[in-house]
């Protein structure tokens, strides 16, 4: 006669304390699928980065080129055309055929360096100043295009991106 096994107090239904049971592991299976599921369905959903968006106005960037003003507070949108290769510290903006250059608040937050060709809503402070040569040899290293060597440019408090429609 083989000996019935007495089972310890944490064990039911023949379980060991520390065994994975069948409804757990289907439970979570169902878990992650759902959670894979809701995740496309988010999918349009904007992302933000930095400080939530506090609603300004947008603003054509071909109106904030003709006449920038230093330190004004505006809200852009555009395609984000380029984005630092070796941290998304800055991206570079394009709304039709004009783009600038977006740096973050204090250094605070970086968007992902695969972001180019996403929808971006931003809003922050307008920069009127001009890189030093050194500055603008930097960030062309990094990717940067054309409008890194402008004296225009946008220190934005908070970002959305979508993805490209």
């Amino acid at each position: 006669m083989v000996p019935r096994r007495r089972l310890t107090a944490g064990a039911r239904n023949g379980y060991e304390k520390g065994m994975i049971r069948p409804f757990e592991t289907m439970t979570a299976t169902a878990l992650f699928v759902g959670l894979s599921l809701s995740g496309g369905a988010q999918a349009d959903e904007a992302r933000q980065f930095g400080k939530p968006l506090q609603g300004l106005k947008p603003t054509p960037l071909a109106d904030v080129l003709a006449r920038p003003e230093n330190g004004k507070q505006l809200r852009l949108e555009g395609k984000v055309q380029a984005v630092c290769r070796n941290k998304g510290c800055w991206i570079e903006l394009e709304q039709g055929t004009r783009s600038i250059h977006v740096t973050f608040e204090g250094y605070s937050f970086f968007l992902p360096k695969d972001a180019a060709g996403q929808q971006a809503v931003l809003e922050g402070k307008l920069i009127v100043k001009q890189p030093t040569p050194q500055e603008i040899e930097h960030l062309e290293h990094e990717g940067a295009g054309a409008s890194a060597a402008s004296r225009v440019s946008i220190e934005a408090s908070g970002v959305e991106l979508r993805e490209a429609k």
